[in-house]
């Protein structure tokens, strides 16, 4: 009898969910788009990280769970820190 080899598991398994506090899901969409190497802290400014405006806005796209999600550019431009981006990814519900 052969053995079926177990499924590998799914990245997306330890995601949070929806529901889950916007700062765990903000710190699980960093952790995926820049790598785990990197310690979060709510402190932790989003530049020193390597996030530009583009990379902003694709883990602002991670994060929408409405995919019609309307972002306001001029909050984001004061979006600096892991905090800042989880207050503003809080205020969409």
């Amino acid at each position: 009898m052969t053995a079926t080899p177990a499924p590998a598991p799914s990245e997306t398994a330890a995601e949070p969910a929806a529901d889950a506090p916007a700062a765990e899901r903000v710190t699980a969409a960093i952790a995926r788009r820049v790598g785990t190497g990197h310690p979060l802290t709510p402190t932790t400014e989003l530049a020193a990280l390597g996030i530009d405006s583009l990379l902003l806005l694709r883990i602002l796209g991670d994060l929408a769970v409405d995919p019609s999600q309307e972002i306001d550019p001029y909050r984001l431009a004061d979006v600096r820190t892991v905090a800042d981006l989880a207050d503003f990814v809080g205020d969409w519900a």
